[in-house]
């Protein structure tokens, strides 16, 4: 089977980079004349699409051979880069690819100690191994060193594609490897989530001492990683400005965050960063926290997931609050371009656009095998009511 990229290969972008490059500079400047719009995608769209992947390769292969994650990389940015329609350069690009270690989500909970497995045409996750009355097991293992374990795993393969990337080129144009994701965190809670399972939110209850113990000590060995990979690697050892994920926050009120999770991200941003404004991913209902967030953290942009309600996100928020968000996942991939449009449409004219700090994207993470339709037609939608007056 030919792969159905060729048809693209003469296709013209020019026309469209500039009017990418015209849409950042505005936007960025302050006075946006449309929506920028993004659709993030990791390499699982090319690994767990049949009509990409011909081979049949495994995201378990993938993720065990780093000769077949760089060819992998590169594959999805040629597919990214010619296919899906978005505010970005589209073409072979003017300067270089840019890939990096892609591990998904496993890689901070595999590091403390929770198993990987890799169920049936998904990516890999992992399998608590403190829950029931094995909380201690954490602690018994000692805190991980900053390039042990599947962290180790992950200097290896940085290492690795560096050396391939050295003298390579890639339909004519050179690799540059971006740092890995180590430099950054899914978040304490999300991690104790990992560790503990579900009984994390009962100890926040009942056995805080065990949790704070808990929380301290993942807190503790991430900024030490991460201090550790900076100077590793030569850069700056306190930035300015920051970002930090936590899902797990979603489960949890806003008088929960304030006690017995917000402490923890101050640490967190304290240890690691300047002032701000710093950025935070988001994914599941977390709306309630924003304000905590950016009174207490300096919080000043946020990448969400689903539900957002963006008819009141404004007034909760104010004007000068950058949200990344948009059309949830399962209904680009479900859906019909007619329904695409009119969901794109209801939230750029929802009040979101208020003051010009919206990028509208998918909610959250391009899943495998979107119709390129649905892609196009939100791009169409926002070219059509994403235009500020």
């Amino acid at each position: 089977m030919k792969d159905h990229l060729e048809n693209h290969m003469t296709q013209d972008f020019s026309r469209h980079n500039a009017e990418v490059r015209q849409v950042w500079e505005s936007y960025r400047a302050g006075r946006p004349w449309r929506v920028p719009m993004v659709l993030t995608s990791v390499a699982r769209i090319w690994v767990l699409d049949p009509t990409l992947n011909h081979a049949g390769i495994s995201w378990k292969e993938y993720l065990n051979d780093p000769d077949l994650m760089f060819d992998i990389s590169l594959k999805h940015q040629y597919y990214v880069s010619h296919n899906i329609p978005q505010d970005a350069e589209m073409g072979i690009p003017a300067e270089q690819w840019n890939i990096h270690t892609e591990f998904g989500n496993v890689y901070e909970e595999a590091w403390f100690g929770c198993e990987i497995v890799y169920p049936e045409g998904q990516i890999a996750a992992t399998l608590p191994f403190c829950n029931g009355e094995r909380k201690e097991g954490v602690f018994e293992k000692g805190m991980p060193a900053p390039f042990s374990g599947f962290i180790g795993k992950m200097l290896e393969y940085y290492q690795y594609f560096c050396r391939r990337a050295e003298g390579f080129e890639f339909h004519s144009r050179p690799i540059q490897i971006e740092y890995p994701t180590a430099l950054g965190s899914d978040g304490p809670l999300t991690i104790a989530n990992g560790i503990r399972g579900s009984k994390i939110f009962e100890d926040m209850l009942n056995d805080e001492d065990y949790y704070h113990r808990l929380m301290s000590f993942i807190t503790e060995a991430v900024i030490t990683r991460i201090l550790a990979w900076r100077e590793r690697l030569g850069l700056d050892m306190r930035p300015a400005c920051g970002g930090l994920a936590d899902d797990a926050i979603q489960f949890i009120s806003t008088r929960a965050y304030r006690d017995k999770v917000l402490p923890y991200h101050k640490r967190f941003f304290e240890a690691l960063y300047g002032p701000g404004p710093h950025s935070m991913h988001l994914c599941g209902n977390v709306q309630r926290h924003f304000p905590t967030l950016i009174k207490e953290l300096n919080v000043r942009s946020f990448d969400t997931g689903y539900p957002i309600d963006f008819t009141t996100l404004r007034d909760d928020i104010g004007e000068g609050v950058e949200i990344q968000g948009g059309v949830k996942v399962s209904d680009l991939l479900m859906g019909t371009p007619e329904s695409v449009s009119d969901l794109t449409r209801t939230i750029l004219e929802s009040g979101i656009m208020r003051g010009g700090k919206f990028i509208i994207k998918e909610a959250n993470d391009l899943a495998p095998g979107v119709p390129l339709a649905n892609m196009q037609a939100m791009y169409a939608a926002v070219k059509k009511y994403g235009i500020y007056s």
